[in-house]
């Protein structure tokens, strides 16, 4: 850090450098920030809910019904970060391998959610169904992670 003091005062002043550093860190902060999730969008949301039908998803998971073999995604989004749903459905595998929460998921329900081969587009389409779900039910939030 580089402070100057002028003849004029006590006043410090910050350096040139200084200045674009807490710009960059400033603008770089913001990047980081949790975007708003776009408006429900009702005709993928019902696309989303035939896949979770047509991929098996049904077969394990409810929405507000209780346990199967898998977990009851009432209130998912609000509980789950968007885009851990999104690799969640993806990626089971490597989730489950790497990821403390699907690793807690799956002691919890003794059953690996298997991978069903939806595409990052269908994924997308799940997760608006999830979400309109969870809107209508008053579940969804800005997709914050459980703590």
């Amino acid at each position: 850090m580089v402070t100057l003091v002028s003849c004029k005062g006590n006043k410090e002043e910050k350096s040139e450098p200084e200045v674009s550093e807490i710009k960059k860190e400033e603008i770089q902060a913001e990047q980081l920030k949790p975007q708003a999730p776009p408006p429900i969008n009702e005709v993928l949301a019902e696309k989303g809910e035939e896949l979770f039908k047509t991929k098996g998803c049904i077969a394990c998971h409810t929405i507000g019904k209780g346990r199967i073999t898998g977990p009851d995604l009432a209130g998912v989004t609000k509980r789950r970060k968007l885009d851990w749903i999104e690799n969640q459905i993806l990626h089971p595998e490597v989730m489950v391998e790497k990821d403390p929460i699907a690793k807690e998921l799956l002691a919890t329900y003794l059953v690996k959610m298997p991978n069903q081969n939806v595409t990052p587009e269908e994924a997308q389409a799940i997760i608006m169904y999830l979400r309109e779900k969870d809107s209508e039910t008053g579940e969804e939030s800005e997709h914050k992670e459980k703590e």
